[in-house]
């Protein structure tokens, strides 16, 4: 009988594994924002050797990039993953206008997502990835506020 314990205690958590996956299987489905933060972008740098287009940064604690001022970006976002199981996350940026702090910012651009990775086993990742705003800012330097959003599918 006590022989049998272990093997009817496996079977009966593979019985609830899969009956959380199937209910899992719906929210995993469409993605979700896990994260968000708004900063401020810093002042312009003056332009750089060989006529490179002026940068303005950005930085908070796991979050670091820029943004020029032809419209394009980069970033570097820590992504931490608490689960077991995986998931899938993107990081992306949008852009806007508002008071210095960034309250009341009127967003001019929709979100672009420069990276898409799997995490597993509770794993943290930098992502990092980069993108233009090409033809959807008319006027960069009107832009003094971004978004950092970080997007979850699976199980988040």
């Amino acid at each position: 009988m006590w022989k049998l314990l272990p093997v009817c205690l496996l079977v009966s958590c593979a019985a609830v594994d899969q009956q959380g996956s199937d209910s899992d299987g719906d929210q995993s489905e469409s993605a979700r924002v896990v994260r968000q933060v708004q900063l401020s972008l810093g002042a312009p740098s003056p332009r750089g050797a060989g006529d490179q287009p002026s940068r303005r940064s950005f930085q908070i604690k796991g979050v670091q990039g820029w943004l020029d001022e032809t419209g394009a970006w980069n970033t570097k976002v820590e992504v931490h993953h608490r689960r077991l199981r995986c998931a899938v996350y993107e990081t992306g940026i949008q852009l806007g206008r508002g008071s210095p702090a960034c309250s009341n910012v009127t967003w001019l651009t929709g979100i672009e997502y420069g990276t898409r990775l799997r995490h597993c086993n509770s794993a943290s990742r930098v992502h990092a990835g980069s993108g233009t705003f090409s033809h959807a800012v008319d006027r960069p330097e009107a832009v003094n506020c971004l978004r950092v959003v970080v997007r979850c599918e699976g199980t988040c």
